[in-house]
């Protein structure tokens, strides 16, 4: 829905739909958000975890000594933000990875409990992620199978699809279906 401004500011606008894309590393989130931007009949704009971190300056960051703690700090209010374009009324796709019991899986439920959200499970086949993280290049072979005991996927409103099972487009179609009614 698109903001009509009837005099009474940001508080009188609807929020925002969210779709997150929650999977591991090479289960295709971000491959899956570009293809249904572009098959959406509204515009959905893409918040990106990665994208977001990398907006913190690399000098502050002393990468040697796996010192990180600017780009953590700055990463740490992503929810934040999706909250805010939310609350301007844009509807938003967000590739993400929960992990259990994790602090931003908490802040995520506080901050967005009562905003409308659709998360969607991306499921993948261990024989699958390994083929596309060595594709990647950039990627520690079995890193992903790694990450699928860390992934929370307890969600009051979700939804699964199966990334290697299923076509990207047919995925897709699925999160439409359920995020557009």
């Amino acid at each position: 829905m698109f903001y009509q401004n009837t005099g009474g500011g940001m508080y009188n606008m609807k929020k925002g739909k969210i779709i997150i894309l929650n999977g591991v590393s090479s289960s295709g989130k971000t491959t899956l958000a570009k293809i249904i931007q572009d098959r959406s009949p509204i515009p959905l704009y893409r918040l990106d975890i990665d994208d977001f971190i990398l907006m913190s300056p690399d000098k502050f960051n002393d990468y040697e000594n796996g010192d990180f703690s600017v780009q953590y700090a700055f990463a740490s209010k992503f929810f934040h933000a999706v909250k805010l374009y939310s609350d301007f009324g844009f509807d938003l796709i967000v590739p993400y990875m929960f992990f259990k019991n994790s602090e931003a899986l908490q802040e995520f439920r506080v901050l967005l409990k009562d905003y409308p959200v659709l998360v969607v499970n991306i499921s993948c086949s261990v024989e699958a992620l390994q083929r596309r993280e060595f594709k990647r290049e950039n990627r520690k072979i079995g890193s992903a199978e790694e990450q699928l005991n860390l992934l929370e996927k307890d969600f009051e409103n979700s939804l699964t699809v199966d990334n290697s099972e299923e076509t990207n487009d047919a995925c897709a179609d699925k999160i439409l279906e359920a995020f557009i009614k």
